[in-house]
C-alpha cells in the first residue's frame, strides 16, 4: 500500500514542478508552488519512514532518519496550509510575500520544538491536526469556489474538472490525516482511503495545471 502511495504522490510532484517551472508569469504559479512543495515533502517523509521501518540499521542512523521523516511532514502540512490559503485568498491583496509564509511557520514551529513546548513523538500528530488538516479543508473550499466563480465567467476547459477533482482529492486527504487517523477505523480502509487521495491528486495534476496559462500577473496574496 505504502509503494503505491509513494509512487502515485512522486508522479504528482513531478508533474507539478515541471508545469510550475514552466509556466508563464501567473498568480495560480505562485499557488501551484506551495501544493508542489508540499507533496514533495510528503513523498519525502514517507519514504524515510517507509525505509525506517523496512531496513535494520543502527540506533542513531534509526534517529536521524525518523526525525528527518516527521520534520518532512510537518514541512509538508505546513506548505499544505500555505497552498490552502493561498487558493482561498486569491484576490485579496497584500504585501507579503509568497514565499516567506510558509518559513515563518516553520520557524516557529521549530521555536516551540526546541524549547520544549510540542513533545518530539506528539509533532508529526501535531501538525497534521493543526496545518495538515486545516490546509486540505481550506484547499478543498478554495478549489469548489475557484471552480464557481469561473463557472459563472462561463469558463470551460479540463482545468475546471480538474479543480473538482483536486478538492475531492484534498478533502479526503483531510479525513485520512486528520479524522479518520484519530479513530478506530481499520488500517487497511485508511491506506485504500489515502491511496485513493493520493490518486485524485496525481490525476488532478494532469488538468488543474493548466490554469497557469491563464491571466498573466503576479498572486494577491502570499
Amino acid at each position: 500500500m505504502s509503494i503505491i502511495y509513494i509512487a502515485l504522490l512522486s508522479f504528482a510532484s513531478v508533474f507539478l514542478v515541471i508545469k510550475t517551472r514552466t509556466a508563464p508569469t501567473s498568480h495560480y504559479r505562485n499557488i501551484f508552488w506551495a501544493l508542489a512543495s508540499a507533496v514533495i515533502m510528503k513523498v519525502s517523509a514517507y519514504i524515510t519512514g517507509y525505509q525506517a521501518l523496512t531496513i535494520r540499521l543502527p540506533i542513531y542512523q534509526y534517529a536521524l532518519i525518523d526525525n528527518f521523516s516527521t520534520l518532512s511532514a510537518v514541512v509538508s502540512n505546513i506548505f499544505l496550509f500555505h497552498f490552502g490559503i493561498s487558493i482561498l485568498t486569491q484576490k485579496v491583496k497584500t504585501i507579503i510575500d509568497y514565499k516567506v509564509f510558509p518559513i515563518v511557520l516553520f520557524a516557529g514551529y521549530i521555536m516551540l520544538y526546541i524549547s520544549g513546548v510540542i513533545d518530539t513523538a506528539e509533532l508529526n500528530s501535531t501538525s497534521k491536526l493543526s496545518f495538515g488538516y486545516n490546509g486540505a479543508m481550506l484547499g478543498c473550499v478554495g478549489c469548489a469556489n475557484l471552480y464557481y466563480e469561473k463557472k459563472k465567467l462561463q469558463e470551460k476547459g479540463n482545468a475546471l474538472y480538474g479543480l473538482l477533482l483536486l478538492g475531492l482529492g484534498l478533502f479526503t486527504y483531510a479525513a485520512t490525516e486528520g479524522i479518520l487517523s484519530l479513530s478506530m477505523f481499520p488500517k487497511t480502509t485508511i491506506d485504500v482511503l489515502n491511496i485513493l487521495s493520493a490518486g485524485m491528486i496525481a490525476a488532478a495534476s494532469f488538468t488543474v495545471t493548466d490554469l497557469m496559462k491563464e491571466h498573466r500577473g503576479k498572486i494577491g496574496f502570499v
